[in-house]
């Protein structure tokens, strides 16, 4: 699939086979086209074509001034919003000992730093109770380093949030776990049966795959081991999803590596990140990668999984005709943020180290405008007004924006988002 320049000055015009659709960037209205109406539509207006897409909104008249602020009006009229009311989940990094050691995880692991105190556990939890008084349902995810070195800390926070959920009203707790899997006991099957648990577990291949980039610290794979435990988990009843890492393995093998995870391990539910440059830049090519989750998806569908990622942003982006480009909270308009030993705040879950995302939890109680550290710049390059990921991408978040040094977005990204768009667009519109 191509695409042209915009047609009339507003619209992406996407052509294949003959074939072609249109999408309006800034209300995500999209058309199909049969090759007759590509045709037609490359003659001299008025055609038939240009009739029938006038009737359906797609007009000929040239937008006044920069396609960014129509879009940011528009998004004042959706009553869309970046900042965040209030923080409704805490990622919590109890520690950062771990024992695996995975060439690209971003966490500084096993630097000898002091694990989080219960005190201080306590106090976020009581703060993240008492920011949703009366709210249905708040999030706690236990992270590291590896977080069931201090499966202590996790059973006194689980007990600590049941009763902090009946002090403030709170109606459900929604608990996970990210971990590698490594070391899972009786008891934490049965901990993760009781609350209701689900687990993900971050398997990236099958073992020629997975070990190539994630070891024990010995330096000694844990493939079987990892295996077995997922099994456990599953024969217990447990509900336990993989987040898939894309890395310089497996790039080009996505598709045979969820094949494996879902026929091998049995599991349904893979989420796969998204590459974001923690060194600097994206170290892998974006439009190629875009097509293989894409690839993978398809998989996972005809093998009854799910696999998720941000190609699932750009299918509910256009179903809904809503922008789906607040990255950095929850769609209730609720953020998820980091708990850190130390008793602070990160606003990015992500980048929980840069200075500029941290606060004590003191100061979030005097000033929840401090929450707005975290909103996004909506397209901040006059070259995202052309951008066929407008309503998708936005431009870099401030996480990504700190992580390149500038408001530019990485090249890579860009392919990556408007790539995604693309298949998008022709899976949702080209079908129909």
């Amino acid at each position: 699939m191509t695409s042209s320049p915009l047609l009339w000055g507003k619209y992406i015009q996407y052509i294949r086979d003959g074939e072609g659709a249109l999408l309006d960037p800034v209300t995500l209205d999209s058309v199909y086209l049969s090759r007759g109406e590509v045709s037609d539509l490359s003659a001299v207006p008025p055609t038939v074509t240009h009739h029938a897409l006038a009737e359906l909104g797609f007009t000929q008249e040239r937008p006044e001034g920069d396609r960014r602020e129509a879009f940011r009006d528009r998004l004042q009229q959706l009553d869309l919003d970046p900042l965040p009311l209030r923080i409704s989940g805490l990622r919590v990094v109890l520690t950062d000992r771990c024992n695996m050691k995975c060439s690209y995880c971003f966490v500084e692991t096993n630097t000898g730093k002091t694990d989080m105190s219960e005190q201080e556990l306590a106090d976020g939890l009581t703060y993240l109770f008492e920011a949703n008084t009366g709210q249905d349902e708040v999030t706690l995810q236990w992270f590291g380093g590896e977080p069931t070195t201090r499966f202590d800390l996790m059973q006194h926070g689980d007990a600590l949030a049941d009763t902090l959920a009946l002090q403030y009203g709170v109606k459900r707790v929604r608990r996970t776990v990210v971990t590698n899997g490594a070391r899972v006991t009786d008891t934490m099957i049965d901990h993760f049966t009781r609350y209701r648990y689900g687990v993900g577990i971050s398997i990236d291949g099958p073992p020629a795959i997975n070990a190539e980039h994630r070891r024990l610290v010995g330096g000694q794979p844990a493939d079987d081991r990892i295996g077995r435990n997922v099994r456990r988990l599953l024969e217990a009843g447990v509900h336990v999803g993989c987040n898939l890492t894309p890395t310089p393995a497996n790039i080009g093998r996505l598709a045979e590596t969820v094949t494996w995870i879902i026929d091998n391990l049995g599991l349904r539910f893979i989420y796969a990140n998204t590459p974001i440059p923690t060194s600097g830049r994206w170290t892998v090519d974006g439009g190629d990668l875009a097509r293989e989750l894409y690839q993978a998806r398809m998989v996972a569908l005809g093998r009854g999984g799910m696999m998720f990622s941000v190609l699932d942003r750009a299918f509910q982006a256009l179903d809904r005709r809503r922008p789906m480009l607040f990255d950095h909270m929850q769609g209730d308009r609720t953020l998820n943020a980091a708990l850190l030993p130390g008793s602070l705040i990160s606003l990015c879950d992500i980048n929980f180290t840069e200075p500029e995302f941290l606060h004590t939890l003191d100061e979030l109680r005097a000033d929840p405008t401090l929450l707005g550290g975290i909103a996004k710049n909506i397209a901040p390059i006059p070259e995202c007004g052309q951008c066929p990921a407008l309503a998708i991408c936005g431009g870099p978040s401030r996480n990504e924006q700190l992580l390149v040094h500038g408001g530019r977005p990485d090249s890579q990204m860009c392919a990556f988002y408007t790539s995604t768009v693309e298949i998008a667009v022709w899976d949702s519109t080209g079908v129909q």
